[in-house]
């Protein structure tokens, strides 16, 4: 009787039984018994792809980058335009306004004009607001205004009249624009003489606004000859507002006559100047 050469080995784990003894057959089994590497072209396949994907989102992130910057740029275009329609323009007289000696520790009562700029860093500790319920957007103004302006439009709410803000807080890079797109179109000449310079106008300052004021509550103009507007012109000092640039006081104001703008000065100085009908250049010139 012929003895038994079966063996057993281990191959993963598992007893297999070969009916050879062969060691090279062994090795070949062995060998096929271990699990199959991935292949060199299915690496560069699927790297390409991982390359494929990261591209296209790139591409797409940059694509609504540009599309950002370019709403961004018309926007802004679109504010300038409606910027220049509300702008304040300057008179000859602007050219003989005084400097003073402004308190800048009293915000509210300081003049800011040709002969008196105010600097940028000043300005970047006010604290803004955006003015809420609104058919203008993107407004803002400096916050005590803000709260007093909201004041003053409830009493006019009270008797039916709506007021909405066009125009408020302008940056200093805004004036910029505004001015240098008057040198363009008109002349350095023009724009020095009716265009307010960055830190000489008001709005660089939160401080003041110009208004619409309506029994239409969706209006977008204002009648200066209607009773809603003579009644805000007559109460707005009550909360702390003037018209800063009155009718017949444009060589003191250096501005032509402006009835849809208003400055915040706070209410015991707008009741003085309400009550001796004075300008805030006048103020200044009798202290």
């Amino acid at each position: 009787m012929k003895e038994n050469k079966t063996k057993f080995y281990e191959l993963n784990e598992c007893k297999t039984e070969f009916l050879f003894e062969s060691d090279a057959e062994k090795v070949i089994l062995k060998e096929a018994a271990k699990p199959k590497k991935t292949k060199v072209y299915k690496k560069i396949i699927v790297n390409t792809i991982i390359i494929c994907l990261f591209i296209t989102g790139m591409s797409l992130t940059l694509n609504q980058y540009q599309a950002n910057e370019t709403k961004k740029i018309s926007a802004s275009l679109g504010r300038l335009n409606n910027l220049k329609k509300v702008d304040e323009k300057l008179n000859a007289s602007s050219n003989n306004l005084k400097k003073i000696n402004n308190n800048y520790e009293d915000k509210y009562s300081i003049i800011i004009n040709k002969a008196n700029p105010i600097s940028e860093d000043l300005v970047n500790d006010y604290t803004l607001v955006t003015v809420q319920d609104n058919i203008y957007n993107n407004i803002k103004l400096e916050e005590e205004t803000y709260n007093n302006y909201l004041k003053l439009k409830a009493n006019l709410m009270d008797r039916g009249y709506y007021i909405n803000i066009r125009s408020g807080y302008r940056t200093f890079n805004e004036s910029t624009l505004i001015y240098n797109s008057y040198v363009k179109e008109k002349s350095i000449d023009y724009a020095n003489k009716y265009v307010a310079k960055p830190g000489t106008s008001e709005h660089n300052t939160g401080l003041a606004f110009d208004f619409i004021i309506s029994k239409n509550k969706n209006t977008y103009k204002t009648d200066y000859e209607s009773d809603e507007y003579f009644y805000l012109e007559n109460i707005a000092y009550l909360y702390g507002f003037i018209i800063r640039y009155p009718n017949d006081k444009e060589e003191i104001t250096g501005y032509n006559y402006e009835p849809w703008h208003l400055r915040y000065v706070g209410t015991s100085l707008a009741k003085y100047l309400k009550k001796n009908n004075l300008t805030l250049e006048e103020y200044y010139e009798t202290r």
